[in-house]
């Protein structure tokens, strides 16, 4: 049997994704990436907010269309959508054979062989599932970069988030089989590794023992290993502590901290559950960068929350001012059913959400930029990813600075074949994906950036 897998969200779907793959390779059915080949269809959902509920729709869909064509002879939905609604996807959507939800991803194997019994593979099983360092998986993309979830399930209860819902509560992996894996993965030649889950900084705090190891712990560990690159993604900052701060600026890791602060107005703050207050969220910027200097600090902003004022959202903008964060990501408020939120009064008309969106991205971008421009001409150290989304170049790359898929790219200006972006007298020079270069930064747009490899 040939197998076609489309996979949506975040990148902790990703690995899901890859886990799934490799199940699929190990138990001899065929991977194939054109869904015309196939003899069953899979389609991996998000279903975190009503964007990607959307395109999780719109993929079943397409590929729904495809099947009907005689692409494919089943179709499978798994992940989060199917997690959420369950057998509900099976009776608005007839064209799917099989669900089956995060809990039961192990089981892919047997609802793709078996998937004609079309009632009898409705799988839903509550939340457990957690992988380990020996569950089969393949990197379909051969990119130089690999995520590692840490954990899986979210306990921390934020009033918007439909996240438990869908992973259940908080389940830290054992610290010896993540850094297995690591060192696995570092061995098959992956030369950054991202370690992610719903909520990073919970990790190990609900392991047994009293000397059960918590995130920095973890990342002192991963420090020892050869995987060159080392980053984090998602830190809540009500799990922030001056004693992890110090564990995180003695590690071996890429000096850059993604800490998702939502908003900056107390009230809000209270009514999202975030568990931290303004004043405390500044003094852990301010510890940050005293430990960790020059580090890259990320957030994301949640605007458009029911009861948000116009003074709550000027909060946010005097934050941000405050903070200076080097990227600023938001988002708007979707009423999430199940949540507590969906039923809070005062919702936000969406043409205003969507103004504040715009002022707070616009904010974070004019903070940002005088650092942007300032990389120019530096000398930065940029690991390759492969061939350029951009068909002015052959390849691209990141910094330190750039996590992968979410901050920009360095494009390789004397990388040989391309067609602009080389120096004067510049020499071309031949890379490959996974190198890591000394390259000086020509020219700087938005947050991507152009470079030329230092030739010796």
């Amino acid at each position: 049997m040939k197998v076609h897998l489309v996979t949506l969200g975040c990148p902790k779907n990703q690995v899901d994704a890859e886990l799934m793959l490799g199940h699929l390779r190990q138990a001899g059915l065929s991977l194939v990436d054109r869904p015309e080949e196939a003899d069953c269809l899979v389609v991996n959902t998000c279903a975190f907010i009503d964007r990607a509920k959307t395109e999780s729709i719109e993929t079943i869909l397409h590929l729904a269309a495809l099947k009907a064509e005689g692409a494919g002879r089943r179709l499978v939905v798994t992940g989060c959508l199917p997690q959420r609604y369950g057998a509900e996807l099976l009776g608005e959507l007839p064209e799917v054979d099989a669900i089956l939800g995060t809990g039961e991803l192990h089981r892919i194997v047997d609802v793709v062989r078996r998937a004609d019994a079309r009632r009898e593979w409705v799988a839903g099983a509550p939340p457990g599932y957690v992988y380990d360092a020996v569950t089969p998986r393949v990197r379909r993309d051969r990119v130089p970069y690999a995520y590692v979830k840490i954990a899986e399930g979210c306990s921390m209860g934020c009033t918007f988030c439909a996240i438990p819902a869908m992973r259940g509560r908080h389940r830290s992996r054992a610290l010896a089989d993540v850094v297995r894996e690591v060192e696995a993965l570092a061995r098959d030649g992956v030369q950054e590794v991202v370690l992610v889950s719903q909520d990073t900084l919970a990790y190990g705090k609900d392991l047994p023992g009293p000397d059960r190891p918590d995130f920095g712990d973890l990342v002192l560990a991963l420090s020892e290993t050869t995987v060159p690159w080392l980053r984090f993604l998602y830190l809540h900052p009500a799990h922030v502590t001056e004693a992890l701060i110090a564990k995180l600026a003695r590690a071996r890791v890429l000096p850059y901290l993604d800490m998702p602060i939502q908003h900056a107005d107390d009230g809000m703050l209270r009514a999202m559950r975030r568990g931290v207050t303004r004043r405390r969220m500044a003094e852990i910027v301010e510890a940050w960068r005293r430990a960790i200097p020059g580090a890259t600090l990320r957030t994301t902003v949640l605007v458009g929350f029911p009861g948000e004022t116009e003074a709550a959202f000027e909060a946010v903008l005097e934050f941000l001012e405050v903070a200076r964060f080097d990227r600023v990501g938001v988002f708007t408020y979707s009423a999430e059913e199940g949540t507590p939120a969906a039923s809070l009064p005062d919702p936000v008309p969406a043409e205003v959400a969507a103004e504040r969106a715009r002022l707070v991205q616009e904010t974070g971008d004019r903070i940002a930029w005088p650092r942007q421009t300032a990389l120019c001409g530096t000398v930065q150290e940029v690991l390759v990813d492969g061939p350029s989304q951009d068909p002015a170049f052959l390849w691209e790359g990141r910094t330190a600075a750039q996590a992968p898929e979410i901050d920009g790219v360095v494009y390789l200006g004397n990388a040989r074949g391309v067609r602009r972006g080389v120096r004067p007298g510049g020499r071309e020079v031949t890379v490959s994906p996974g190198a890591r270069l000394s390259v000086e930064i020509v020219e700087v747009d938005g947050y991507d950036l152009v470079g030329a490899v230092a030739v010796a």
